[in-house]
């Protein structure tokens, strides 16, 4: 049949589509017309949204007839590149979807004639500034990332300038292929593929590539959460560029987030290995200066480890002060206050961690116990020390720790100052744990200070 020109036409066609109706595509399109009808063929299906649908849709068959309506190679290349109101093209669609086969029939259309204009369809950006690339990274479809960097597409000097251009670029949040790669788990055989896009002579470039900062002024080692994606970027670096190296390694976000607090905080003690190990016995000075960094709000990677309760990586944090003369400096990272006045103790004490608590505590040596004294009794900006956190908590094995380090490290009158100290709100520990029903807290701390333990 042939086939009537009009909105209603237009509307049918690109339902087809979307609901996969190819018969009623082949009844529509496979009839013989004349150059003057096919001329009209191409300028109805120009105005519609079928092969964006059918992209969408992954139905190849429709995909396939679509293309195959078009005789004059110029139309055909201009339907295939035309954009739809958000400004993503079928190659957009297709790859977000995941549609390899689809995408593979939209690059065939570009034969080695067509090359500049198959490069101009691979560098479209919608209205978020999203290539296909970048979707196809996002999605972490490697097949449809292999097909976009085919070296037989960018095959001159000037066109492999190009592909370097073209992996680089960003989105509106400058986010990269390399950044969405490196999202939600990762997925290495893409990084891989974006990477192997440099030569040896392009490692400048590599490097440059590798740093780049999102809007957030996040890198890909802010959001990797993989030890296999954190080494294979470490390794990026070659002797020559530890300047470069340890800035990356080190770099902050907007909250001031290193990659250390982010792997602390989602409990990576892998990643938080691999960081650590990435300085040598020469660079001790500025791996401490790593490892004590704070956000915007005063946090180490210590406080979000206590917190989550990440024993290992308490110890691991702690282990890094290991030589006689880096004591002060330990001391002095264990007994950081974050803004609300909130140390590791704290953030251990509302975890419920005792096991990381008494790491902390055996951070001070026989010497210290009077800074030990000190960090026991620090108060939050509530006024409030570990021992009220944990007695509102209702955790009496850390009571108990708690207690039983200010009685064997300190004196009987520091036991009580500490058990008769009140928060902010004129409240002693035995008052929390009796407003919340703690009977065996409650008990404890009503014992004879004589007789507590």
């Amino acid at each position: 049949m042939k086939i009537f020109y009009s909105e209603e036409t237009q509307a049918i066609l690109n339902d087809y589509a979307l609901q996969g109706f190819e018969q009623g595509f082949r009844n529509m399109l496979l009839n013989k017309y004349s150059k003057e009808e096919n001329e009209k063929l191409s300028k109805f299906l120009m105005k519609g949204n079928a092969l964006h649908n059918a992209s969408s849709s992954g139905h190849e068959g429709i995909v396939n007839l679509l293309l195959k309506s078009f005789s004059e190679k110029d139309q055909l290349i201009e339907y295939v590149m035309k954009e739809d109101d958000y400004t993503y093209t079928a190659l957009h669609i297709a790859t977000n979807q995941r549609h390899e086969e689809i995408v593979k029939l939209l690059l065939n259309v570009f034969h080695e004639e067509d090359k500049s204009k198959l490069i101009e369809f691979l560098m479209k950006e919608d209205y978020q500034k999203f290539t296909a690339l970048h979707c196809a990274a996002y999605v972490k479809h490697a097949g449809i990332v292999n097909l976009f960097l085919n070296k037989k597409i960018f095959s001159t000097e000037e066109e492999k300038q190009i592909l370097i251009a073209y992996v680089m670029m960003e989105s509106e949040t400058k986010l990269t292929a390399l950044h969405y790669a490196s999202l939600n788990g990762g997925h290495k055989k893409i990084i891989n593929l974006l990477l192997d896009v440099f030569s040896e002579e392009e490692q400048d470039k590599l490097i440059e590539y590798v740093m780049k900062e999102n809007s957030e002024k996040q890198t890909v080692l802010h959001l990797a959460s993989k030890e296999g994606i954190i080494r294979l970027l470490l390794n990026v670096f070659n002797e020559e560029d530890d300047v470069l190296f340890f800035e990356f390694v080190m770099k902050e976000d907007y909250k001031k987030f290193t990659a250390l607090h982010y792997a602390s905080s989602n409990g990576r003690e892998g990643i938080v290995k691999l960081l650590l190990d990435a300085f040598n016995k020469e660079e001790k000075d500025k791996l401490i200066e790593f490892v004590v960094k704070e956000d915007v709000h005063k946090l180490t990677a210590l406080h979000f480890a206590s917190y989550k309760g990440q024993e290992g990586i308490v110890k691991l944090f702690l282990s890094k002060f290991s030589e006689e003369e880096e004591k002060h400096k330990l001391i002095a990272y264990v007994m950081k206050e974050d803004e609300n006045k909130f140390t590791a103790l704290h953030y251990a004490t509302l975890g419920g961690h005792e096991k990381i608590i008494k790491s902390l505590i055996d951070a001070f040596g026989e010497e210290e116990k009077g800074q030990l004294m000190e960090y026991v009794m620090k108060e939050n900006n509530k006024k409030r020390t570990a021992l009220h956190v944990a007695s509102g908590e209702g955790n009496e094995g850390i009571v108990m720790l708690l207690l039983s380090t200010v009685i064997y490290k300190g004196k009987l009158g520091q036991l009580s100052e500490y058990m008769d100290k009140k928060d902010a709100y004129n409240c002693t520990s035995l008052d929390i744990a009796s407003f919340n029903g703690h009977v065996g807290i409650i008990k404890l701390l009503n014992t004879d200070k004589e007789n507590i333990l």
